[in-house]
């Protein structure tokens, strides 16, 4: 299988983007002015799945598909700390606007919160039967969601939910919030992308 390139949720303020070659598991560091390689971490056990930089620019994210959530530091490609606890595959992670907060959705159906500080875990919940497909963080902190249920919803960081929309027409693949004009989006299997009003 060839290289293949991850969605970045970065404002690549850094000057940095990244690629992964999923059968070997390793996660590869690319400078985006030169092209040259700049780090290859090599500590997941299975398929990258998911990977975001930071906002601030000083980590970044990375999911397998055994469950394992690694995050590094960017500018010099170490470990910086491992997180343990979903049971299967990391569908997505997505980092709270001040980077402090880093959450992850599973395809053990749960979303998890976790704090850079030590990698403790914050919070944790069951978002969506089947499995998480996609999240993201809003600007406000809020978090939307969708899933194999496919369902998209909006939930508060104590893992309380704020609002269910109706369900798509298949499985939920992605989710995004625009905070423009405060709205959900999200796709799924069949390729329809529908858009709700948040409040």
């Amino acid at each position: 299988m060839s290289e293949a390139k991850l969605p970045v949720q970065s404002d690549d303020s850094d000057g940095m983007s990244y690629l992964s070659t999923l059968p070997q598991r390793v996660v590869r560091v690319y400078s985006t002015e030169t092209g040259e390689r700049l780090h290859e971490m090599k500590k997941h056990t299975d398929w990258v799945t998911a990977a975001s930089f930071s906002p601030d620019g000083v980590l970044l994210a990375t999911g397998d598909r055994n469950g394992g959530v690694m995050v590094w530091e960017s500018n010099s490609g170490r470990d910086y700390l491992t997180l343990a606890g979903h049971t299967a595959a990391i569908t997505a992670v997505s980092w709270r606007a001040d980077s402090n907060i880093l959450a992850t959705g599973s395809e053990d159906g749960t979303i998890r919160l976790w704090e850079m500080e030590n990698g403790g875990q914050v919070k944790s919940w069951n978002a969506h039967a089947g499995g998480v497909a996609a999240l993201e963080f809003t600007r406000d902190g809020r978090i939307v969601s969708i899933g194999r249920d496919k369902q998209p919803k909006i939930w508060a960081q104590d893992g309380n939910q704020q609002r269910a929309f109706d369900a798509c027409a298949d499985l939920g693949l992605a989710v995004s919030f625009c905070d423009e004009t405060d709205s959900v989006i999200a796709g799924d299997w069949t390729g329809e992308i529908r858009v709700w009003k948040a409040a």
